[in-house]
């Protein structure tokens, strides 16, 4: 059978695709603290994606998004990028590498994702980070998820050991990848995603994109299953006093008769805003049957704000861009 995902190949961009997005998440813990961090870099074909505040005179743009959480003050530091400018020679190699920056900032920041092998260094404005393979890589739904509506690529990277530096301090961890591409623009989409990491190695990702449910388990020996899963809101909803859209944050999920896993956030103020795009992303306390585990949430919303914003943003870059300001 043919393998529908090819590494290295595939950690590459896929140029005739619409949407496509690298992904991290991780836990991570220094000598005094405890940390969480999301980091993501999209690229998108604005003549393609669907959302008009993106038609934009050109046909590939790239963004990022990265939150960084300190557990025990409880904050979150977000830095949402509406535009970055990779380098000339991103893309070039046969494993992933891209050197990106974002011009508008009064200070400059060097970004980075660069894979060697089984490792792969990222590097943001909040952390610098060695995120090594643990485990072969998890092909949801086999590596192509039929949504009916659209259908996406998708393969991860289940269990990354991640040695580094995060808010100045020498920090170990646990980190998951993903990665993403579809030829599908964005369709008012909203969806409800985990990633699960137990302590016996076993691996989860589980999702609900209206309507369409799944989860896929990468076992402790990298063996894969399929199976149909259910969520339930297990309390009251979580508003957000900047957009005043409500999320629901605690769940539970069950997985056939073998998994029964109770999630709760460990900071709720988590909320992303992108323009009229609003979504929920951070770390959750987790239990698998009873046992403790990791994850991390994602609720896209589709309940939409003002793109006031986004678009003053999105000015400010193309107004620096062209020596306009």
């Amino acid at each position: 059978m043919k393998k529908i995902i090819n590494l290295p190949q595939d950690e590459l961009p896929h140029s005739e695709q619409t949407i496509e997005w690298w992904y991290w998440n991780g836990h991570l813990k220094s000598k005094t603290k405890d940390y969480a961090f999301m980091t993501c870099l999209f690229k998108v074909n604005p003549q393609k994606i669907n959302i008009k505040f993106l038609k934009l005179p050109v046909t590939t743009l790239y963004f990022s998004h990265t939150i960084a959480v300190d557990l025990k003050s409880k904050t979150v530091k977000k830095e949402i990028l509406p535009a970055v400018i990779v380098s000339a020679d991103s893309f070039k190699r046969s494993e992933l590498f891209v050197n990106y920056f974002y011009p508008a900032k009064t200070s400059f920041i060097n970004y980075e994702i660069r894979r060697t092998n089984k490792t792969t260094r990222l590097k943001t404005g909040f952390f610098d980070l060695n995120l090594e393979d643990e485990k072969p890589i998890l092909l949801t739904s086999g590596g192509f998820v039929d949504l009916g509506k659209k259908s996406t690529y998708y393969y991860s990277l289940p269990r990354l050991k991640a040695t580094g530096i995060f808010n100045g301090e020498k920090v170990t961890g646990q980190a998951w990848h993903d990665h993403q591409w579809s030829e599908d623009g964005f369709m008012k989409d909203s969806w409800l995603w985990f990633s699960i990491q137990s302590k016996d190695g076993t691996d989860i990702v589980a999702f609900d994109y209206l309507g369409s449910k799944q989860a896929t388990i990468s076992l402790p020996n990298g063996q894969q299953q399929i199976m149909p899963v259910k969520f339930t809101p297990t309390n009251r909803p979580w508003k957000s006093p900047k957009t005043e859209i409500t999320y629901q944050l605690n769940w539970q999920i069950s997985i056939g008769d073998k998994y029964k896993i109770e999630l709760k956030p460990k900071i709720k103020n988590c909320e992303v805003n992108f323009g009229s795009i609003n979504y929920w992303e951070g770390p959750m306390t987790v239990s698998i049957n009873g046992q403790p585990a990791s994850g991390f949430m994602e609720y896209l919303s589709d309940q939409e704000t003002s793109l006031f914003d986004f678009l003053k943003d999105t000015e400010k870059y193309f107004l620096k861009k062209f020596n306009i300001l």
